[in-house]
């Protein structure tokens, strides 16, 4: 009796083709999904990083009358006088810079060990080249502080000493709202905020009102060791004010409108941001970025804010605007 031969099953290559289109289409489908989830949790832990920088900063202004300052420097500038941004502070002879406000808040956000390793009176470097000396101020300005980065940010991370949090040093139309500037009028120096260099600011001198006045700001915009690994900043960098490039640290003003200059990413991307970071904000959020306010409150500002809304919050006591943040 003659055998059966069994029957062989498989796909056709058609019928793999069309299995493999479903499969590609499917993965496309839930790509944008998983990516928007990804971002709203990035975007949570933002905002709660921002809400515990304004609860460190409220907490330092309640020990010691006055917010911490955006930057400092001994002797201390005299900004009532012409040029004050390019006399030779920032590790120039005689003259040196120091803490800036991240620095000074580290006890109220619970990383006094951070603090205790470094020392008031002793010059903090600016740009990676530039200051430093101390042993204890230089290790810390080389650790990264996680506390200070978004997860939105692909230039934040573990190995990355960014600073995505800014402080609002004021606002204004352009050049002419700031103190001084320098490179060209590139990089601002602004008093009209509440945290600027050299500033003693007191929450009694909002008189703007602390719901009307920003007090950091998110941004994309500090200059990074990745497109320019001879001079970039970290999260730590003291203020610059010297000669012709100087520049503040961990401040900006709003100046220019939210996410609209040229960042280390997406269309036009630059090297180095030193001519950007002072006098705008931003993120890698779609649509705006992040402000904590002087009331303790964080709101996220769009990119169609009205900018003369935009800039006069940016200062404390212009009269502007009435009725709270947008």
């Amino acid at each position: 009796m003659a055998r059966r031969r069994a029957g062989r099953w498989g796909f056709t290559l058609i019928e793999l083709l069309v299995v493999i289109a479903i499969i590609a289409v499917l993965i496309g489908l839930l790509l944008p999904a998983v990516q928007k989830v990804r971002e709203a949790a990035a975007r949570s832990t933002c905002q709660n990083k921002m809400k515990q920088i304004g609860l460190g900063l409220h907490n330092f202004a309640s020990a010691n009358g006055v917010f911490p300052s955006g930057g400092t420097t001994s002797p201390e500038l005299n900004t009532s006088t012409a040029n004050w941004c390019t006399s030779n502070g920032g590790g120039g002879s005689g003259n040196g810079s120091f803490f800036t406000w991240p620095v000074y808040i580290l006890p109220y956000m619970e990383e006094s060990s951070r603090f205790s390793n470094m020392t008031p009176t002793a010059t903090v470097i600016s740009i990676a080249d530039r200051g430093g000396g101390n042993a204890g101020n230089d290790a810390e300005w080389n650790r990264p502080m996680p506390k200070y980065q978004c997860p939105s940010d692909p230039n934040s991370g573990s190995g990355v000493t960014n600073l995505n949090y800014f402080g609002v040093q004021g606002g204004g139309a352009d050049a002419t709202a700031a103190s001084c500037t320098n490179s060209a009028g590139n990089r601002y120096w602004m008093l009209s905020g509440i945290i600027y260099h050299n500033s003693k600011v007191r929450i009694t001198d909002v008189t703007d009102g602390t719901s009307n006045t920003y007090l950091v700001g998110e941004t994309k915009y500090m200059s990074l060791r990745v497109p320019n690994p001879g001079q970039y900043y970290g999260w730590a960098s003291s203020d610059w004010p010297l000669g012709t490039f100087g520049s503040p640290a961990s401040v900006a003003g709003a100046v220019v409108a939210i996410n609209t200059l040229a960042s280390y990413t997406g269309s036009g991307a630059t090297t180095h941001t030193f001519d950007v970071q002072t006098r705008t904000f931003g993120s890698n959020h779609p649509g705006g970025c992040f402000f904590a306010l002087a009331d303790g409150s964080v709101s996220f500002v769009t990119n169609g804010i009205g900018i003369g809304i935009y800039r006069a919050m940016g200062t404390r006591a212009d009269g502007l605007p009435i009725g709270g943040a947008p």
